[in-house]
């Protein structure tokens, strides 16, 4: 039997407003119906009752040509080609390939002779309505325009995290996927994992007590792409390479002339680009602590950082956020690290005991306990190590997910629902974008005061030109696109 996922009561609350929407069956689109969701209507109407398992009709695994889903993958290379070999191992028919970058895409290319070649989105989408679903694995600068225009068309949708590059477009996002009823998910792999799952099975059981303190850190971007104060934009107009769509490339963000110093992974150190340190890593490190304590939005934020350009993120932050009692938990403080910057170490923490790993991790203070995990949420432990018999196993109570594509594809094939989809991502996007807003004007001296129902800082309206009226900044075309 395929795995289907239903909403308990401890993530009853992520999805209470998808109960209210309209029939996810049959998104509102003005385009057509697809051919699968047709053929698959079809059968139903006249299958009658007979149910036959699918293992029946070609042994464990196999998946009947008719019920593969038609996956197009925009963005191959790096993080892309990864989500596109999880799919086609799921028995899913890899359809079509688009990717602005045709030497970094090659290899990807290549191993899919069989699909269809883009290089621009717009066209593929536009003329292959045979697609069912998109997996977006672009840079962050696109991950928005290109996730709307598919969802629009009907089109279930993947997105590599962040959601997005700017809080307006995870907004628009999120508002676009009520609309069409389509199915979601970001790709934050570590909310899949049974790590995860153990985190918030014992934070919303209590084993720890009230939570009124998390800490979160990263490494990054130490040795993995450039950033720092005296970064800036290169000054050099090389040619552009032919194999290489460049404007595409910058899409909606404000015009740069090409130059290798952003490719193929640098960018993310770019303002105009990518999300630093915090919008890579926080979907993985954050995003336990925002799932089980139900954080929402902050109401205040103060950061402070390393020296950073107009160009160029800091080398290393601390972001301090505050949110508000809520569901009848207290106050929460969470503070994010990068950079090298880490927490201090727990008072309980026994010496030569490494706190988190190697790269990062997590740690949420109890009043009766202190709970430990590695990045993705992996082997969450106690502090000190001898709680762990005292506290014990949480008790099951949350539906396990195959994993984070196979959750994906479950929930098209089965009209279920995803657990990090675009709802849940982007209100987690949103809180960690507000960081790095609050990095870009650490100077200030200030906590920035946050009203999430209208979107804006109440005491810094310097502030908000990286919220709302970020819009104004993106390029003609993609400005209308995004909406």
């Amino acid at each position: 039997m395929s795995w289907f996922l239903v909403p308990n009561a401890l993530n009853k609350t992520i999805f209470k407003d998808m109960s209210e929407s309209k029939n996810i069956n049959t998104p509102a689109t003005k385009h057509s119906i697809s051919r699968k969701r047709f053929l698959g209507q079809a059968a139903a109407a006249t299958a009658g009752f007979m149910i036959v398992p699918r293992h029946v009709l070609g042994g464990t695994g196999f998946v009947a040509p008719s019920d593969r889903l038609n996956i197009a993958a925009i963005g191959i290379g790096g993080m892309g080609r990864n989500n596109i070999r999880n799919l086609a191992e799921l028995g899913e028919n890899i359809y079509a390939l688009c990717d602005v970058d045709e030497d970094y895409a090659a290899e990807t290319f290549g191993n899919y002779p069989q699909a269809k070649k883009y290089i621009d989105f717009r066209e593929m989408l536009d003329n292959e309505p045979e697609i069912d679903a998109v997996v977006v694995s672009t840079p962050d600068n696109t991950h928005g325009a290109i996730g709307i225009y598919a969802m629009e068309m009907g089109k279930h949708a993947y997105v590599e995290k962040p959601l997005t590059r700017t809080i307006y477009e995870a907004r628009r996002m999120a508002e676009v996927a009520a609309e069409t009823g389509v199915k979601t998910q970001m790709g934050n792999q570590g909310h899949a994992r049974e790590g995860t799952y153990k985190i918030v099975e014992w934070v919303r059981q209590g084993a720890i007590g009230e939570i009124r303190k998390v800490d979160t850190w990263t490494n990054r971007p130490m040795g993995f792409w450039p950033q720092g104060g005296t970064l800036t934009f290169p000054e050099e107009i090389p040619a552009v390479p032919g194999t290489l769509n460049w404007d595409l490339w910058v899409g909606p963000s404000p015009f740069r002339p090409y130059h290798p110093a952003y490719m193929p992974f640098r960018w993310r150190g770019y303002w105009d680009f990518g999300a630093g340190a915090l919008g890579d890593m926080g979907a993985h490190i954050i995003d336990q602590a925002f799932w089980a304590l139900e954080l929402g939005q902050p109401t205040r934020v103060q950061a402070s950082s390393t020296p950073f350009s107009d160009a160029a993120f800091p080398k290393g932050s601390a972001v301090h956020y505050e949110f508000p009692a809520k569901n009848g938990r207290p106050p929460v403080e969470l503070s994010w690290y990068d950079g090298g910057i880490t927490p201090p170490r727990p008072r309980d923490l026994e010496d030569g005991r490494q706190m988190g790993a190697g790269g990062g991790g997590m740690i949420f203070y109890g009043n009766d306990g202190t709970l430990m995990a590695d990045v993705y949420g992996d082997n969450p432990r106690f502090i000190p190590e001898e709680d762990a018999g005292r506290i014990g196993e949480p008790e099951k109570m949350m539906e396990r997910s195959p994993g984070i594509h196979a959750e994906w594809v479950n929930a098209i094939k089965e009209n279920g629902e995803t657990t990090s989809n675009v709802e849940y991502a982007a209100a987690l996007t949103e809180m960690m974008l507000i960081g790095n807003v609050a990095i870009r004007f650490n100077d200030r001296n200030q906590k920035l005061e946050y009203d999430a129902v209208n979107m804006r800082f109440t005491n810094l309206d310097d502030a908000n030109d990286w919220l709302d009226n970020r819009k104004n900044q993106f390029r003609p075309g993609w400005k209308e696109m995004i909406g």
